[in-house]
């Protein structure tokens, strides 16, 4: 199948499953722009593609990764998904508006460095100097926390790939981020599978070892409230640095008693301690990972740490032909593999697939939007799309349903796995394996 042609059978896949209710567009307050920070536009890299040049009937999706820096490991792979989605764009035209017109799409990918303010100035400069409709952005759940405030004060729509629930709903109200939607399960969801592992296997006392981050402190804040809800015990809590390679805290999770290590942690981090962990502890203890190292990194940067670790992941990462034909994802992550790795030579991790799904989400917000239409009011129409528009669709990172109240919009139990890491690869660690019962509504 030609690149071309599976862009496009995404894109109608997507729009003909999804009921589409997109209301009259609002518009944006007179000074929206007022209080946005200036963009530091030398603090902002572009790394990216910029196609198409003046395009007065086009459109522009705005792009913020981690392609260098501590997260790079996350960042690169979404920067090659949004430049195999760029070239996807230019080779097919771009995408067909509700009257049948072929609007050209422009993608600009700057890189964040791993750093909250450059992300800052980043989105600030693709929101007031490039005029995107539409944004792609937040590697980490610093990084995207980074941003949260400038899309939505500018009334942007932004699509995060981090993990931290907060990203998309206010910790104090609740409410969800009106102009804030995400594409990887939370921590919450992480929590939830780890503790029903605990539950199934006897495991009633463990350990949580993250690193000092807003993406470890959210998946420790997770991790607590699920095994409160299970009845499991958390004997013993402490952080460390991403880089750290040397773990004094083991010695107070050996002397706690505790019979299993969860980790919330990127790599390298989430590898060096594993490592440790065994060193010190031995091979019986059971290690629990988080979302944060379901890439081809985890596996390689040394293989003996990390054998045995038990992880919550989407399905992209196990044996995608073993899955059941019935699984309602398996024909899309098929084809986000192979165009994977056709266009780059490299195996897909979720990260990228987090991007694609954000691409994917963008591009059916863009596809609505009718000729003449102002920036604010092209804006306006991307976000009441994807609040709106999605209703069951199956993509890398699950099956969304997003609503006005979540911009999610997948349970814990459709949005990823149990994996296990035997013979350097991950392998699909079936319910039926480890007894577990899992509440599908949940």
């Amino acid at each position: 199948m030609f690149i071309k042609q599976s862009l496009h059978f995404v894109l109608l896949s997507l729009l003909l499953t999804a009921l589409v209710a997109c209301t009259a567009p609002t518009a944006a307050p007179a000074d929206s722009e007022a209080g946005a920070p200036e963009p530091d536009t030398a603090a902002a890299e572009e790394t990216g593609v910029e196609m198409g040049g003046e395009m007065e009937d086009g459109f522009k999706i705005g792009v913020v990764v981690a392609e260098t820096g501590g997260a790079s490991s996350l960042g690169m792979p979404e920067a090659n998904t949004a430049r195999m989605i760029a070239s996807q764009l230019e080779e097919s035209g771009g995408v067909t508006g509700p009257d049948g017109t072929m609007h050209p799409v422009e993608v600009i990918i700057y890189d964040s460095e791993s750093n909250p303010d450059t992300a800052a100035a980043a989105v600030s400069r693709l929101i007031l100097e490039d005029e995107v409709d539409v944004l792609v952005a937040g590697s980490t759940s610093g990084n995207s926390m980074a941003m949260v405030p400038i899309a939505t004060e500018n009334r942007v729509a932004m699509i995060s790939m981090g993990s931290a629930g907060v990203i998309v709903k206010d910790a104090e109200s609740g409410a969800a981020r009106e102009w804030i939607f995400k594409t990887p399960l939370v921590n919450d969801h992480a929590g939830l599978w780890h503790m029903e592992y605990f539950a199934a296997q006897g495991i009633t006392d463990i350990c949580y070892l993250y690193e000092n981050t807003g993406y470890g402190q959210d998946f420790l804040n997770a991790g607590l409230k699920a095994a409160e809800d299970k009845g499991i015990n958390v004997v013993y809590q402490d952080a460390f640095e991403r880089s750290d390679t040397e773990f004094p805290q083991l010695a107070s999770v050996q002397s706690s008693g505790c019979e299993a290590v969860v980790v919330g942690s990127l790599v390298p981090g989430a590898v060096n301690v594993s490592g440790a962990i065994k060193d010190f502890l031995g091979d019986d203890i059971t290690i629990m990972q988080g979302g944060g190292m379901c890439n081809s990194a985890f596996l390689t940067l040394d293989p003996s740490a990390v054998e045995g670790t038990i992880a919550n992941c989407p399905k992209l990462l196990v044996d995608i032909e073993a899955l059941p034909d019935s699984d309602p994802q398996k024909e899309i992550l098929m084809q986000y593999r192979d165009e994977y790795e056709a266009f780059t030579g490299e195996s897909v991790d979720s990260f990228g697939g987090h991007a694609y799904d954000a691409f994917v989400w963008a591009m059916a917000g863009l596809s609505s939007l009718e000729d003449g239409m102002s920036l604010v009011e092209r804006r306006a129409t991307v976000r009441e799309t994807m609040e709106n528009g999605f209703n069951g669709v199956a993509l890398t990172g699950g099956v969304f349903s997003p609503t006005p109240d979540d911009h999610l919009g997948t349970t814990f139990a459709t949005s990823a796995t149990l994996v296990r890491v035997e013979d350097g690869q991950f392998i699909y660690y079936d319910q039926s394996e480890w007894g577990g019962e899992l509440d599908l509504e949940n």
